[in-house]
């Protein structure tokens, strides 16, 4: 069984910056603009604006700017929820993870981040590996008898530099076997190289170490310990090091929490429900070739014969993972799955990995499904943060499936066809010079439609950290570690850069 580490990214770190002790934090509920029934407070604004692209924080009037996109898209989701776009399954689907996340999330908030207690050593501790830089070559080896023949001839001093030159030809590069970094940066790159560096002085050569993909042998060539200059890098060194003391404990943490979980409910894949699943999306992930190859087809008919099932039938209620207090079924994949497919990847080298990455992704769906039954048994789905969030992209959903509503109705007429075929136009340009006009035309409908009043007393109030810059650049900053990758916070969408 795979059960993997559960980072969930704390809000206090946004709330901190944007609304603790600044002015923000007493008018962040203030109404800043309606539209309609919609009321956008200072605090989404704040979120949409810092969190939101960069092209409105250029523009001479930045907050209004990107206010008067948010209208758009609030007159938009308005019209959304008129056609029922929420009702629809993918739009229900989508929202409902969002807001199972942020549910979750609350929950890890409030149980797991109390519990991490940070000494002034251990930031010390890391303060040291982020100014220590070290040296570092290395030897490689595929298997045990190549790298004791390797270690066998480091008898001899001068034998390191030349096993490492040999090593170096037109497929391996000189970089591919050495690195200049500090001891915090090769932790994080590899834990067990930075753990084994730590105990060896400038010289020293290590034991052979076993990982993964083979065996290897370090050699420490310098060692330099780089001085704090001032007050001021000391301040960042320390800022830095507790936000990562921080996130490794809340790593070790969570995933304590869901290792308890899992002792709980003692979950079990069936196999013939898995083996129903790994040929379903082979059909689509794999090459036919491979299919083909690994006779996915014909396990197919052994699990369905098994089941009692006929190829072709529906497969509702199929369990695929039998747990203590609950089962999850089939069906319940394949929905979880598709709300996250273009960010998974599956092994393709040979059947065995191939169903091993499947069998891990199933695992992680598990993990998200004990952590969301846990979360909203426990009521964290009525608290006041995860309410307002889902509120805000309850309105961003809403949108978006209403514009794909209207990208979809889009047909070209036969002049639009002329310029694709003589090359004067791409589809993709006229189908989004299209798009616009469709959007703008129904949001000037919708204006009449709906009253739409802006308090441009307090937008101009509102603090934002860059604005009537020409030099900001974009950030896209995303919650990766939550049950599903997601911006931090609903904002605009980029593609209204076009309408400048």
């Amino acid at each position: 069984m795979l059960i993997l580490p559960l980072l969930f990214l704390s809000r206090s770190y946004a709330q901190n910056l944007f609304f603790e002790g600044n002015e923000n934090s007493k008018i962040k509920n203030e109404i800043v603009a309606e539209i309609g029934a919609i009321k956008i407070t200072a605090e989404e604004f704040v979120y949409s604006y810092e969190f939101g692209p960069a092209f409105p924080k250029r523009k001479e009037n930045s907050k209004l700017t990107h206010l008067n996109y948010m209208i758009n898209e609030k007159l938009l989701a308005l019209e959304g929820y008129e056609k029922g776009v929420l009702e629809k399954e993918a739009a229900e689907e989508i929202y409902k993870d969002i807001e199972s996340d942020l549910t979750a999330e609350e929950m890890f908030t409030k149980e797991i981040v109390p519990e991490i207690k940070i000494s002034d050593l251990e930031i010390s501790k890391v303060i040291e590996t982020k100014q220590t830089e070290y040296e570092i070559r290395w030897l490689y080896a595929r298997d045990l008898t190549e790298v004791e023949n390797y270690f066998s001839e480091l008898k001899n001093e001068l034998a390191f530099d030349s096993i490492f030159n040999l090593q170096i030809n037109d497929s391996v590069l000189i970089d591919d076997r050495q690195l200049k970094s500090s001891l915090y940066n090769i932790y994080l790159k590899n834990p067990l190289f930075a753990q084994i560096v730590d105990t060896l002085k400038a010289g020293n050569i290590s034991n052979p170490i076993h990982t993964g993909d083979g065996w290897y042998i370090i050699k420490i060539d310098n060692i330099i310990q780089n001085m704090i200059t001032g007050e001021a890098e000391y301040n960042k060194l320390k800022s830095e090091s507790i936000n990562a003391i921080t996130k490794s404990k809340m790593d070790m943490l969570s995933d304590q929490y869901v290792k308890k979980l899992f002792s709980i409910e003692s979950p079990i894949i069936k196999r013939d429900a898995f083996n129903v699943l790994r040929s379903y999306l082979g059909k689509f992930i794999l090459s036919p070739e491979n299919y083909s190859r690994w006779k996915l087809d014909d396990k197919l008919e052994v699990a369905l014969a098994i089941l009692g099932l006929k190829r072709g039938e529906h497969y509702p209620g199929l369990t695929l993972v039998e747990c203590n207090n609950r089962k999850i079924f089939l069906d319940e994949f394949i929905i979880w799955y598709r709300n996250r497919e273009q960010y998974v990847k599956f092994s393709q080298i040979d059947l065995v990995s191939f169903s091993k990455s499947l069998e891990d992704l199933v695992w992680i769906m598990v993990r998200d499904k004990l952590l969301i039954a846990e979360a909203y048994q426990k009521g964290y789905n009525k608290a006041e943060w995860v309410i307002k969030q889902s509120g805000w992209w309850k309105d961003k959903i809403s949108y978006s499936a209403y514009r794909n509503e209207l990208a979809n109705s889009i047909t070209l007429n036969s002049e639009e066809q002329k310029l694709i075929a003589e090359n004067k136009k791409s589809q993709s340009e006229i189908m989004s010079e299209e798009l616009s006009k469709k959007i703008l035309h129904k949001v000037l409908e919708l204006k009449r439609k709906h009253k739409v009043v802006i308090n441009e007393k307090l937008l101009k109030n509102l603090k934002v950290s860059s604005e009537n810059d020409r030099k900001a650049i974009d950030m896209y900053i995303a919650k990766r570690g939550n049950l599903i990758p997601r911006p931090a916070f609903p904002s605009i969408d980029n593609d209204w850069s076009n309408w400048e």
